[in-house]
């Protein structure tokens, strides 16, 4: 079927941004890496908590207790009784995947949020179209930049944590679970040499391993909503991950998942975990999408948050 002339410009549109982020991916090669690794007991609580089985969320005290590295902008958001952690799920120094576990210790229930990385977040600093997207601020303005950006999409959450994972440790983690079990809802097939991309997955049930994982879960072209269709998948696969971890091998998988995180959790508040979450149900996690809508922008597609309607979802999940 031969494309539109709007499908044609779209296309277009997509493959200048792709060009755009494979030149920063270039400059940023030539930059020195950032060394900074957690000790291996966060590693181990932040990638399996956070990462996989976000049921079992430990915090060592009150999060109140614990300060915030953004503190809440709105005075509905000030919690004693609740932490955020911000989940990052980087490739080649992008945070393609941006999440926010939001955990009620008193009530025992987590909310996960998620904030498509094509979200428009206007920085008069960095101009270019690429840096107007939420997944670049990580790489020019580190963790902290990341969850200010964040904590204003989000209406002024204060962020306490922040966690952060690349596909080659997503890859070593689901080897050592043995995989995670879910339907794959479409056939996958993508290829992108320029980022050593290969992804070729059948529709239907099946047991993912790490490999599989990350094909599945860095898919994006083929969702007639592109990134908001990824966002989703990750969403049932973090769900899948979650009702498949009863069975676990804990020490097999905390040795594979140490150094694999990069965190602010200190030592001594991983290694003095409480069990506030034991006796959660399969009931008290809940996946959400930011509200908002897709559109152009000075020639490039943006995901236009809804400001009003994701604080209101905020203080919703806030009032549960």
């Amino acid at each position: 079927m031969r494309e539109t002339r709007q499908e044609r410009r779209e296309r277009e549109r997509e493959e200048e941004y792709e060009r755009e982020r494979q030149q920063q991916r270039r400059k940023r090669n030539q930059r020195k890496k950032r060394k900074s690794r957690a000790g291996a007991y966060i590693a181990i609580i932040v990638v399996l908590v956070l990462a996989f089985t976000g049921l079992r969320i430990w915090l060592e005290a009150r999060p109140g207790s614990a300060e915030p590295i953004v503190i809440a902008g709105a005075d509905e958001f000030v919690a004693e009784g609740r932490v955020n952690i911000l989940f990052l799920g980087t490739n080649q120094g992008l945070s393609d995947t941006m999440m926010v576990f939001s955990f009620d210790v008193e009530k025992k229930i987590l909310d996960e949020i998620s904030v498509p990385r094509d979200t428009y977040y206007a920085r008069s600093a960095y101009p270019g179209a690429a840096y107007q997207k939420i997944n670049s601020v990580l790489e020019t303005e580190g963790y902290e930049g990341c969850a200010r950006a964040v904590s204003a999409v989000l209406g002024g959450v204060p962020i306490h944590y922040y966690a952060e994972i690349d596909s080659e440790g997503v890859k070593k983690i689901v080897d050592s679970m043995g995989g995670v079990t879910m339907n794959v809802p479409i056939d996958m097939d993508y290829e992108d040499a320029d980022q050593n991309l290969y992804i070729h997955l059948k529709a239907g049930p099946q047991t993912l391993g790490g490999d599989q994982a990350v094909q599945y879960l860095r898919f994006r072209s083929g969702y007639a909503n592109a990134d908001l269709g990824r966002v989703s998948a990750q969403q049932e696969f973090l769900k899948a991950a979650i009702s498949g971890s009863a069975g676990l091998d804990f020490p097999k998988v905390a040795l594979t998942a140490q150094g694999e995180v990069k965190t602010n959790m200190k030592f001594t508040a991983a290694m003095g975990l409480a069990g506030n979450a034991i006796g959660m149900g399969g009931g008290s996690f809940n996946a959400y999408t930011i509200p908002g809508t897709t559109g152009m922008q000075n020639g490039a597609s943006y995901f236009f948050a809804d400001a009003a309607g994701t604080k209101a979802l905020m203080q919703q999940i806030y009032q549960q």
